[in-house]
């Protein structure tokens, strides 16, 4: 696991290159409508990743959210559709998911766990099975 000091050690290297130097930034709309109509267009990640000045990695990761964001907020759309729409794959989605739960169960361990926390877990479990 990278540890936080190596994770702003990256960082600060990606926005001293001029290439990546949005990385870490927060996504502005306009920036955010410029990547759908990028994708849109048919630009690799690697192109995009260059006229946004952000990693590909960070192309791809926020394409995926906005996909699983797609979903969660219509039910009717597939997580298949939704990948489509943003030039992901499923797979892409499925190991997004699947390491997005592997950071947040270290991140238990590494917390102390309090009984709120617990009533409040068993509140999330209760609501999901009625």
């Amino acid at each position: 696991m990278t540890s936080n000091y190596q994770y702003q050690e990256r960082l600060r290297k990606q926005r001293e290159n001029p290439e990546t130097s949005r990385a870490g930034l927060k996504w502005e709309v306009e920036e955010d409508n410029a990547l759908i109509d990028k994708v849109n267009e048919g630009l690799s990640f690697t192109e995009i990743s260059k006229q946004l000045q952000r990693t590909e990695g960070s192309i791809k990761t926020h394409l995926i959210v906005k996909a699983l964001k797609l979903v969660d907020e219509d039910h009717s759309i597939t997580l298949d559709d939704a990948a489509a729409r943003y030039k992901v794959t499923t797979q892409d989605i499925q190991v997004y998911q699947a390491n997005k739960k592997k950071r947040q169960y270290q991140r238990m361990l590494n917390s102390p766990v309090t009984l709120q926390m617990v009533y409040a877990k068993l509140l999330d479990i209760e609501s999901k099975l009625a």
